[in-house]
């Protein structure tokens, strides 16, 4: 959708456009493939985690309801992005479903809701967002269905499905790669220790946030730049997202590392062996972010079938890596894994950009917004914790915040920052 979406809006008026349509049947046509697999192979996912992990054979069957709302969200999601409508999307998965899931943890905890109860209602977190991004798009009037098979859909079925397919498998990799670990500790340590790991990702995940709502931004942009072959805005946006990413990348890993020791506190002391997995884990998220919106690129350009290749090379690494590291340093080894594969991932895709197309994400500011980052860290690493976990961790994180931000202002780092940060100022200045 988001490479050839510019072919349909251009040619085809939207009542007449029919892409939408059809990658909704198509989406309807891999959710039942899904459902299909799972029974096929019913008796092999339960041998696997009889043992180990009973809990979620028990629940197994919420991963339909799930799936089904999870994946449609997803279709509609990359639609807004294509119509460039990306607030209301990321509002709703970014914001409102960490809102949402927390509010139920809450009362859960306070028994309030039952375990089977807490699942279904997460459940319908994914069905309510889904629910109200299309009824946000239908009153904007950016939602028509249409099946009449449009002469567009005739013209470029064939590379559709060709890129389809490539694209499916690369992110079919992609998403193996990057859950492999929980898959593998789960089925030989037990849920007990991907508890463990869940609390490292979910907090390494938080610095992947800035990078969703970069990309949703810059799909259709790159997608359109290719279609026109305007080589000096594709370069434009591959630095400016390696920029900005990075500079969202090293405040929210450094701010959270800065509080990891209170945070533990806070939880049951086994928690603790969850700390230096997310360290390498959010250094794998910042090499990630750093290297800019390399996939998207790739994915909208003509040699598009190297998004393929390299996702192959990530999951070939990534599973023995994982299974290998795991075995030998329990916890610590899926760091380290996810560490070497996405180090070895993205400079496979950066030297390839280099080479076919001459585009490379960095520049001096790359450099400046690391040192920002690396001087307002030791600011405040030196600072003694406090016997209050949760008092330390809000004065550090203020502390940092106010110096790293400083720091990028003042140093002007960014330029999209400063001028977004004056812009801002001054409307302040106005209502006073």
């Amino acid at each position: 959708m988001n490479r050839f979406y510019p072919y349909y809006s251009s040619r085809l008026d939207d009542k007449k456009n029919d892409m939408l349509s059809w990658v909704l049947l198509a989406t309807l046509a891999g959710y039942l493939l899904f459902v299909l697999g799972t029974v096929v192979f019913q008796d092999l996912i339960f041998r696997k985690y009889s043992k180990n992990a009973p809990m979620f054979l028990e629940y197994f069957y919420l991963l339909y309801p799930f799936m089904f709302c999870y994946s449609f969200f997803a279709i509609i999601e990359n639609y807004s992005w294509s119509r460039h409508e990306t607030v209301m999307p990321n509002f709703l998965k970014e914001l409102v479903v960490r809102v949402a899931t927390n509010l139920l943890v809450v009362l859960y905890i306070f028994k309030v809701l039952s375990f089977v109860q807490f699942l279904w209602l997460f459940n319908l977190i994914w069905g309510g967002i889904l629910l109200v991004l299309l009824v946000y798009l239908r009153r904007n009037h950016l939602l028509h269905l249409n099946f009449r098979v449009s002469f567009v859909t005739k013209k470029l079925f064939r590379p559709m499905s060709a890129y389809s397919m490539s694209l499916l498998l690369a992110t079919s990799f992609t998403l193996l790669a990057n859950n492999i670990a929980p898959l593998i500790i789960s089925s030989t340590n037990g849920l007990k220790n991907v508890a463990y790991l869940s609390i490292a990702m979910y907090m390494a995940t938080l610095i992947q946030v800035p990078q969703r709502s970069i990309s949703a931004i810059a799909l259709p942009v790159l997608a359109e730049a290719w279609v026109g072959k305007e080589m000096d805005k594709i370069l434009e946006i591959y630095r400016k997202s390696s920029l900005l990413q990075l500079i969202a990348a090293m405040y929210i890993f450094l701010g959270i590392w800065l509080s990891i020791d209170p945070f533990f506190r806070l939880l049951p002391p086994e928690y603790t062996v969850g700390k230096y997995v997310f360290f390498y884990l959010g250094v794998s998220k910042i090499i990630d972010l750093g290297t800019g919106v390399n996939s998207q690129l790739l994915s909208t350009s003509r040699l598009w079938r190297f998004d393929l290749i390299s996702s192959m090379v990530l999951v070939t690494l990534s599973i023995p890596l994982n299974y290998l590291l795991i075995r030998n340093y329990g916890l610590l080894g899926s760091g380290y894994a996810a560490l070497l594969s996405m180090f070895v991932f993205n400079t496979i895709r950066c030297v390839f950009i280099w080479k076919k197309f001459g585009l490379q994400p960095f520049t001096f500011q790359t450099l400046k917004a690391l040192v920002v980052a690396i001087a307002a860290y030791w600011a405040i690493a030196w600072l003694p914790h406090m016997a209050q976990p949760v008092i330390d961790i809000i004065l550090r994180s203020v502390f940092f915040s106010v110096i790293f931000i400083l720091g990028t202002l003042a140093w002007r780092v960014s330029d999209d920052i400063n001028s977004t940060a004056a812009t801002f100022f001054k409307k302040l200045g106005r209502k006073k």
